[in-house]
């Protein structure tokens, strides 16, 4: 098991807005590629607006069709129409819309054999691990045959999800579901850290990830 990373998020009471500023006006030819969280709108199916990273809220003036993502998070590829007050920062062109894989940290008794062994043990190397938007986002490589789906999930063994201690110790694990090894592969997870931010008595958690590498 190799520790890859510590991470200290620090939920904070107020964000800044800076991401998208752009001193030079808005131009129809600009673009921006963020991660983002599809929130809601009125409760419509298709409705949505989407939040950095940052805490900036974009309001989509020009949609490119009515289509909702069905996760979570987002890659968003979008054009700044201009400047709004209220609940929104920007109004924006949207011009493509990415899902990204979106999950809850699980819990996984350590006694029990058969889940820990279902939820798998195997190689997976981590590219890039950070904290933003309230979730914890990981890129990813394994290696892959095309023939049956993998699994990635991080798992704590602590049933509750508790911040008991000083750092949270979680594994980033991946069941490659006896694919064949031919090709290598990347992609993306995020995982939301609600339970823990609702848990923390301070501003700030430490998480400890490890996982398996090749």
């Amino acid at each position: 098991m190799k520790v890859l990373k510590y991470l200290t998020v620090a939920f904070a009471l107020t964000l800044g807005l800076a991401s998208c500023n752009d001193d030079d006006g808005y131009s129809l030819d600009k673009y921006w590629l963020s991660i983002a969280t599809v929130n809601d709108l009125d409760g419509s199916d298709n409705s949505y607006y989407l939040t950095l990273d940052d805490g900036t809220n974009l309001h989509i003036a020009a949609p490119l069709n009515p289509y909702k993502p069905n996760t979570k998070r987002v890659f968003a590829n979008y054009t700044i129409l201009g400047e709004l007050e209220g609940d929104y920062q920007y109004a924006v062109r949207l011009n493509g819309i990415q899902s990204i894989l979106t999950k809850d940290v699980i819990y996984i008794d350590p006694a029990n054999e058969v889940k820990q062994d279902s939820i798998g043990f195997d190689p997976i190397k981590v590219i890039s691990m950070k904290e933003g938007g309230g979730y914890i986002n990981i890129k990813f490589s394994y290696n892959a045959g095309g023939v049956n789906s993998h699994m990635v999930n991080l798992v704590s063994d602590q049933e509750d999800l508790s911040v008991g201690s000083d750092v949270v110790k979680l594994q980033f694990r991946h069941n490659q579901k006896a694919d064949p090894e031919k090709y290598p592969t990347e992609g993306w997870v995020c995982f939301d850290l609600a339970p823990y931010k609702e848990a923390a008595t301070g501003n700030e958690i430490t998480f400890e990830i490890s996982s398996v590498d090749f």
